[in-house]
């Protein structure tokens, strides 16, 4: 039994090791009728929860990928790094080198918010870089004579965890409270939404958000076959949304599994959402093993 039962451990380690060493790219359509003509094609490559993986040195290996992608704009939704570090000036020199490929529009996730000292100098110091850090505002892209608005959210700790650090009947967020965030949405404008908990979609859609980008999900950490993601960052089980495109009415979600934290059977993703207004546009994904 012996024979049998400690090659099957070691074959599981080495697939589980390459599993949390693996970044997988993965291209998707985000269809609205509502985005102008002049953004039919573009590219956004969507990212979150980086934590503290590297991808080589001075986060090379994520960079080359990146670039190779040719993507017209970058979303960062959130958990740029974890609560608990302290030195944040390579996630700084990072998010430098992503605004050389393309605009980089970001905002807070629930680790950020929780270590709010150190977030507000990198904040600061990404303004100034000329990152787009969008706290509960709103910015303008444009294209063609043509815009869509693009709002950010930095939700409150308290939809996140209790302050005891406990995760039982967290709030809702509510159509109104997301109005005294954002304002009201513009209705006949396409009003794209970067926000880092993907839970509240039904709320985004009913405030007026045609697309929605998010991660802070990891995929839901485990996938089964047939199932997919089992767990919640609020130790939830079998948690509604995990990883993939989501629709609420008209209103479509981008949702990321994220390039940090421990995973199983769930590799880290650079995911590339290719707009259009009404069009598919074929894509496929790739994969490949990287080193931390």
């Amino acid at each position: 039994m012996k024979k049998i039962i400690y090659p099957a451990a070691i074959a599981a380690g080495a697939y589980f090791l390459v599993q949390n060493r693996q970044l997988k790219i993965e291209k998707y359509d985000m269809i609205s009728d509502k985005l102008p003509a002049a953004f039919e094609g573009k590219k956004i490559i969507l990212l979150a929860d980086l934590h503290r993986k590297r991808y080589g040195d001075n986060f090379n290996n994520l960079m080359n990928s990146v670039a190779a992608l040719e993507p017209d704009y970058i979303f960062f939704a959130g958990d740029l790094f974890s609560k608990n570090e302290t030195e944040l000036m390579p996630k700084y020199a990072f998010m430098k080198r992503l605004k050389e490929t393309a605009p980089v529009y970001y905002v807070l996730g629930n680790h950020e918010i929780r270590n709010m000292d150190n977030c507000e100098a990198l904040c600061l110091k990404l303004k100034n870089a000329g990152i787009n850090v969008l706290r509960n505002e709103m910015t303008r892209i444009y294209e063609g004579g043509s815009f869509i608005n693009v709002y950010g959210t930095q939700l409150s700790a308290r939809y996140y965890m209790n302050r005891d650090g406990s995760y039982k009947d967290l709030p809702e967020l509510s159509c109104e409270t997301l109005e005294k965030y954002l304002g009201k949405a513009e209705k006949n404008v396409c009003n794209i939404l970067i926000s880092h908990d993907p839970f509240f979609l039904e709320t985004y859609a009913r405030w007026g958000a045609d697309l929605v980008f998010s991660g802070h999900c990891h995929g839901g950490v485990i996938r089964l076959p047939g199932v997919g993601g089992i767990l919640s960052p609020e130790r939830r089980l079998m948690p509604k949304y995990t990883k993939g495109i989501y629709t609420c009415g008209k209103t479509v979600m981008a949702l990321t599994s994220g390039l940090g934290k421990f995973r199983l059977n769930n590799p880290s993703q650079i995911m590339v959402c290719t707009l259009s207004r009404r069009r598919k546009i074929k894509g496929g994904s790739k994969a490949w093993s990287i080193s931390d």
